[in-house]
């Protein structure tokens, strides 16, 4: 059984700066592109209203070893994005399928 670990990027933003937001982040998707060889989108992108503004996800699954190349790629974006939007948060996540996270909490994972 392949384990699967995810990176969720979450991002929120304040109202009228959507068009400035769409803009910034083909930028950074031009200028620190993401590399389908070692993370795939799940969610490529969801974005919602909220009261105070605007909300989108995120969700690749990582191959195996390579978080650290992955969370570079994704701060390298969104430091882009929070130095040029005034506003702008977010978080960034690394997740764990149940296998993969049996051991954070004790347990053994099943054999393959």
């Amino acid at each position: 059984m392949k384990s699967l670990v995810y990176i969720v990027t979450e991002n929120w933003w304040p109202p009228g700066k959507s068009e400035e937001v769409g803009k910034l982040t083909l930028d950074a998707l031009q200028k620190f592109p993401g590399d389908l060889s070692i993370a795939k989108f799940v969610v490529q992108g969801a974005v919602w209203p909220e009261k105070d503004g605007m909300h989108s996800i995120s969700i690749s699954s990582i191959e195996p070893g390579k978080v650290k190349e992955v969370m570079d790629i994704a701060y390298n974006q969104e430091l882009l994005l929070s130095k040029n939007i005034e506003g702008w948060r977010f978080e960034i996540h690394i997740a764990y399928d149940l296998i993969e996270a049996m051991p954070l909490v004790g347990l053994k994972a099943p054999e393959a």
